[in-house]
């Protein structure tokens, strides 16, 4: 009987460490691969203080909350070397509806460098242009950003730039009624700027958003990449899907000092607006038309200045109201080759945790097809460079697909500042098609020629 035991007992202890060495196998066998996983994935370093980054975590504050992206966008960020507001589109007047209007007004933020001393030097401008004046009516003025020239408060957001001299103030931007960022915020836009003859520019403007705010970027911070290195493109052209977003979510490159933190507000209805010329001379004035604001913050380490020394940039805010979307397309040619970008977005897009909607789609590097059409170029006479005046845009995928026609409203929407500032920027009617189906719009077109930034 005890012999019988004893060899049940044999047999248990045998099942037993069976069992345990069968345990111990899988636990250093997955440890072996974990091991050689880690060991493969390619270790980034700390982002750069000061340096926008991409993320998929909560850390930043714009990432946490509707209430927090409201406050970001209604600030300045010292920390960083760029950040500004930027409003484009069109105005409709009331009593000549056909004649199409193009209006923008931005406030920009920048630290520059002075014999080893860094100032926030803030340039501003506002234009205005219709048929009947055929080019530009603009002003444009450099400040310092300091209390008694630059205000910027956040709650409810109102920026203020003052001349040195005690009249009206130059520019301002305010939030009037909702919360920054959201949909149905109403905002009022109005600048009064004298040229060196002291003729006044005078502008108010008020605007309903219907969209909100969207996330140009990629991740939970809406990081914008505007350059690839030589070992990123070879990646993401390698890779089965040659997005930008997927190279970075696959591999948590945080692309630090390589674009900047990006919103928008793509969808912003005219209620009402007049442009004057010192108070005597009306331009124009209605209560329709549809504008487009774009926020940045970026900073350029020594890498990305020389990167974007020399570079230019095709960029188009594709707006189609009917069909309550917007798609913004992109291709900037820096030292490191071309980079192209297009994204959509719907009044039916998910949304980031901060409420931020984010891309319904986003077309890959090998899918996007930007077209200056032959034969329809304009020479400035200021500048003497060509500019297209037709664009086509070929976007291809299995999901989405566009194929879109930009003709330029008119011919002369360049400005030139200086012969190192010169853009081209201004209004274009929009036809293609969409998903298949006929779309129609327009588009605010910008186009950087090499060498005409500085």
């Amino acid at each position: 009987m005890k012999i019988k035991k004893t060899l049940q007992m044999f047999r248990k202890m045998k099942v037993l460490n069976a069992a345990f060495c069968a345990a111990v196998f899988i636990l250093i066998f997955f440890f072996y691969c974990s091991c050689n996983k880690n060991k493969d994935k390619h270790v980034y370093p700390e982002p750069a203080a000061g340096c926008a980054f991409f993320t998929q975590d909560y850390a930043l504050p714009q990432t946490q909350s509707a209430q927090q992206l409201s406050e970001y966008l209604s600030s300045e960020h010292f920390e960083y070397d760029l950040d500004g507001w930027f409003f484009f589109g069109n105005l409709v007047d009331n009593a000549a509806p056909d004649d199409i209007m193009v209006f923008f007004i931005a406030v920009q933020r920048i630290e520059m460098s002075y014999s080893g001393f860094r100032a926030p030097v803030v340039p501003a401008i506002v234009a205005f242009s219709n048929d009947s004046l055929g080019k530009y009516e603009w002003r444009g003025f450099v400040t310092l950003d300091m209390d008694s020239l630059m205000t910027v408060t956040s709650n409810p957001w109102n920026v203020t730039l003052n001349s040195p001299f005690p009249v009206e103030p130059l520019i301002t931007m305010s939030l009037i009624s909702g919360s920054m960022g959201a949909a149905d915020a109403v905002y009022s836009l109005t600048a009064d700027i004298p040229d060196f003859n002291g003729v006044r520019l005078q502008a108010e403007v008020q605007l309903c958003d219907r969209l909100g705010v969207v996330n140009q970027g990629y991740g939970s911070a809406s990081f914008f990449p505007q350059y690839l290195t030589e070992e990123q493109r070879a990646q993401i052209m390698g890779s089965s899907v040659r997005t930008v977003s997927n190279y970075l979510e696959a591999t948590g490159d945080p692309m630090s000092c390589q674009g900047s933190y990006y919103y928008s507000l793509p969808l912003m209805d005219v209620e009402q607006f007049s442009i004057k010329l010192d108070d005597t001379i009306s331009l124009s004035n209605g209560s329709d038309g549809l504008m487009w604001m774009d926020y940045v913050v970026q900073s350029y380490d020594q890498r990305a200045s020389e990167v974007f020394s020399n570079a230019s940039w095709d960029f188009y805010a594709i707006q189609l109201p009917e069909a309550n979307a917007a798609i913004m397309v992109i291709e900037i040619n820096s030292a490191t080759g071309s980079l192209p970008i297009a994204t959509l977005f719907r009044y039916d897009s998910d949304r980031t945790l901060n409420s931020a909607r984010k891309a319904v789609h986003s077309w890959a590097i090998n899918e996007i097809d930007i077209y200056h059409v032959p034969g329809t170029e304009w020479k400035s006479p200021k500048s003497g460079l060509n500019y297209a005046m037709q664009h086509h845009i070929q976007l291809t995928s299995t999901d989405y697909s566009a194929d879109l026609t930009i003709k330029m409203v008119r011919e002369d929407q360049e400005i030139v500042i200086d012969s190192t500032k010169i853009k081209y920027e201004g209004l274009g009617s929009v036809e293609g098609t969409l998903g298949g189906l006929p779309v129609t719009g327009q588009a605010f077109v910008e186009i950087q020629p090499a060498g005409g930034l500085k």
